[in-house]
């Protein structure tokens, strides 16, 4: 009789012992929802590590208790988001962007020059939180010591809150902005979301688990210039991929994919990405690139003893691939070709030269004057 009790006690308690074990990894992998407490406030910042290939990572693939695997990603680029109030930006932008009514966030986006002759300060994306939603209200940016602050017609809705899986919205946002004797510029935005999957997330920063958002994106940008008499219409149609966990104010993984670009950016810790880049025990492969600084022609010699399948393509400094020079298997072990960067419509500045073979990632910088 004892040792029945002792075998019932010990039953009851290896029973107690599973139903626990089960209760937990079901609690480890159960589906979340995203609200606005899951967005960035003001003085939040975020780091991302940015690259332009999933590196075999399936980020098509969702569904229910899904897994994705992308720890294999390594930075080529690092950046970090800071959030402010918009009380804190310029007072011309204040006007348009009014704080609390328009927008309650802002993002600085850094300083840049990308055309001669046009100095550029002062760049913000304005945002608006609320219980409903997290939404896109617009821009502002300052061109040769003139502001000019863009506020879209409709916001883009990127979040609707709460967020679970299965959800389903669409919001349509634009602007227009006509200067007279100057010409007009505008954008009309379509914008479709699916929460389509939820499960464990795998990234060099850790293990979390999120819920994916898919958003296909259908825009049409135009542009006409008095001077010239000239304008252009041009249609982009591009998805993005979003996984988000709770507490984290940014996705910790997004893939935008816009025909063959594809960028990759995951939250991630500081890295030091000399060092961070993947490389085998043993470099065989070499790429050079000449002139450097490039002004016109370029020759780019490859050799991959191992053969086989090499791509290489040109990313300029954000990590988006911007030309393919080669993408095919090839029986050939040294290479040697020669493009024109006009050929590409690339601009003067830092880009990076990056061979993917079926052994090896080698990446050469160079310039372009």
């Amino acid at each position: 009789m004892r040792i029945f009790k002792r075998l019932k006690v010990q039953s009851g308690l290896s029973f107690l012992m599973t139903a626990l074990l089960t209760l937990f990894i079901t609690g480890a992998n159960a589906q979340i929802t995203i609200t606005q407490s899951d967005m960035p406030s003001t003085g939040d910042s975020t780091r991302r590590s940015t690259n332009i290939s999933t590196f075999g990572a399936d980020y098509t693939s969702t569904g229910a208790n899904y897994t994705w695997d992308f720890s294999g990603l390594f930075p080529l680029t690092q950046t970090v988001d800071n959030y402010v109030s918009v009380s804190s930006v310029p007072f011309l932008y204040q006007l348009v962007f009014i704080p609390s009514i328009v927008a309650n966030l802002a993002s600085p986006m850094g300083e840049f020059n990308l055309i001669p002759g046009l100095e550029v300060a002062d760049p913000y994306f304005f945002y608006k939180k609320s219980s409903s939603s997290y939404n896109d209200v617009g821009f502002a940016v300052t061109i040769n010591s003139i502001p000019l602050p863009i506020k879209y017609d409709t916001p883009d809705v990127l979040y609707k809150f709460p967020m679970a899986f299965g959800n389903a919205d669409s919001s349509n946002s634009g602007f227009q902005l006509g200067v007279p004797d100057l010409g007009y510029a505008g954008i009309d935005r379509k914008r479709v979301n699916h929460v389509d999957g939820w499960g464990a997330l795998t990234t060099p920063f850790g293990t979390f688990n999120t819920i994916r958002l898919k958003s296909q994106v259908f825009e049409t940008d135009t542009i006409y210039i008095d001077s010239i008499s000239f304008g252009t219409t041009i249609q982009r149609n591009y998805t993005e991929y979003k996984w988000l966990g709770n507490g984290f104010d940014a996705p910790l993984l997004q893939v935008t994919e816009e025909g063959l670009l594809v960028t990759v950016s995951y939250l991630d810790s500081l890295r030091d990405i000399t060092l961070d880049i993947k490389k085998p025990e043993i470099a065989k492969s070499e790429l050079h690139i000449s002139p450097n600084p490039v002004s016109g022609q370029a020759n780019v010699s490859i050799s991959n003893p191992d053969k086989g399948f090499v791509r290489l393509s040109v990313f300029n400094i954000s990590g988006i691939r911007v030309a393919d020079l080669i993408d095919e298997k090839t029986n050939e072990g040294t290479k040697t070709i020669t493009f024109d960067v006009a050929d590409f419509n690339l601009t003067s500045g830092i880009y990076f030269l990056r061979m993917v073979s079926e052994k090896e990632v080698i990446t050469r910088k160079f310039v372009i004057r």
